[in-house]
């Protein structure tokens, strides 16, 4: 349908009625808080002073922890096409901080990942930094300084990170109510909301890593639609969740192991049940009772484990042969009723190169196939802990024992990049030593 000459005009007016008014609203907001300076600006000098505030912190050793999008492939850093890994900033200058690798080193009694920085760091200039990562570390909720708020949601604004722009400013609307409804009108300009004549209304989400609920300001329509969204997530996520707890009626092993370490598991359970208690999906009391199934069978699970284990202990107490292999072939099923759990598959490996009985120069073993047994779960270790040199230094002893002096050699040749001259790296060199005499003197004999 063709537009006439008036309403053609009519919409030309409209639409410059709402940008003269979104205007307004950011001019509005920026004269209280930055003297009229225009949004550009505001967001750029926000942004230029970031460096200044993670120098104060690094200059008194207080590092700031982060995700950047960033790997170390044979030492050297590289982007990451997808994901991110956790890193420790250290050092900061005007154009670029030093991130240090972190990773993985077990979890707290909850079942949460704790970290652990490497020596593996690279310098890394500030766009290299995403908006998201640097709005985890910085501070937001604590922050007094509203104006300080403001400036990193137009930042944030300028990057295109319109949720955690919300977020930001959210906390700044709640510090001020001079500045409330200012916000909000900018809120509604940056959104192309119309603001209702109640003001924008309050939602919150649950934050699972740092365990707070984080609140956003969007219209009453806005968060009818989120409840519908949050519905749907509660169903997806709870039955996810079900799908990794695997089989766990009847006495184990059972048909299928949980795809999730099971203390994980517990507390990933525990905090759907956080996240979504609003939700109509997680207020159906059957519902509610069927994860509670669940989770007591997680508990009993970890006991069966826990007595399970010290039975293996007795099995392997004389120290025989015979002793050692009922041992690990005990442990081996135990670990079927968790195994992802990476301590309890370090008890199996280690059980199994107990029984090979590795010679003290390395060079050989009595029984073969105990490393031959072990090696895959020291590898789905290092899988998790690529830079743990106690575990790399067992799966070099384990190729060296089989005489594979080609793999065993660069397991070691890992550990000594990693420890240097300290550490597991004095073990690492010798045994190297051994294995290089050994092969000259087979050379010799043929």
């Amino acid at each position: 349908m063709r537009l006439t000459r008036i309403s053609l005009v009519a919409a030309l007016l409209a639409g410059f009625a709402v940008t003269a008014s979104a205007q307004v609203a950011a001019d509005a907001l920026f004269l209280k808080t930055h003297r009229g300076a225009k949004e550009a600006k505001v967001a750029t000098d926000w942004y230029a002073k970031l460096p200044t505030w993670v120098h104060s912190l690094t200059s008194k050793n207080q590092f700031i922890q982060t995700h950047l999008p960033l790997e170390f492939v044979a030492g050297k850093p590289k982007p990451m096409r997808t994901g991110v890994n956790k890193f420790e900033i250290r050092d900061a200058n005007d154009k670029q901080f030093s991130a240090y690798l972190m990773v993985r080193s077990g979890v707290d009694g909850n079942g949460r990942a704790v970290y652990q920085a490497t020596g593996d760091f690279a310098w890394v200039g500030w766009s290299g930094w995403p908006g998201q990562y640097i709005v985890e570390s910085y501070p937001v909720e604590g922050n007094t300084d509203v104006n300080d708020l403001v400036g990193m949601g137009a930042w944030l604004y300028s990057e295109k990170q319109n949720k955690l722009a919300n977020r930001v400013l959210y906390e700044a609307h709640k510090k001020s109510s001079e500045l409330s409804p200012l916000i909000q009108a900018y809120i509604c300009e940056k959104e192309k909301w119309i603001l209702p004549q109640e003001g924008l209304v309050d939602w919150g989400e649950w934050d699972i890593e740092y365990q707070k609920e984080r609140f956003i300001l969007v219209t009453p329509e806005q968060r009818d639609k989120l409840k519908g969204d949050r519905e749907k997530e509660a169903e997806k996520a709870h039955k996810e969740l079900v799908a990794l707890r695997g089989d766990f009626k009847g006495k184990p092993p059972r048909r299928k192991s949980p795809g999730r370490q099971l203390l994980i598991l517990e507390w990933d359970f525990k905090q759907l049940k956080i996240a979504y208690q609003n939700t109509d999906y997680l207020k159906d009391q059957k519902r509610l009772d069927e994860i509670q199934v669940i989770l007591d069978s997680i508990k009993d699970d970890l006991s069966i484990i826990a007595d399970q284990k010290k039975v293996a202990q007795d099995k392997g107490a004389a120290g025989q042969p015979n002793d050692l292999k009922a041992k690990a072939d005990h442990l081996e099923v135990v670990l079927q009723i968790d195994p992802q759990d990476l301590a309890l598959r370090a008890d199996v490996a280690a059980a199994w190169f107990a029984w090979a009985n590795p010679a003290t120069h390395g060079n050989s073993c009595d029984r073969v196939d105990g490393v031959k047994n072990a090696i895959p779960h020291y590898q789905a270790i290092l899988a998790v802990y690529p830079t743990n040199t106690s575990f790399l230094l067992q799966l070099g002893k384990c190729y060296q024992a089989m005489e594979n002096s080609k793999e065993a050699r660069k397991y070691y040749d890992r550990v000594i990049a990693i420890d240097g001259t300290k550490g597991n790296a004095v073990t690492a060199k010798a045994l190297i030593r051994n294995m290089d005499i050994k092969d000259q003197n087979r050379a010799k004999g043929k």
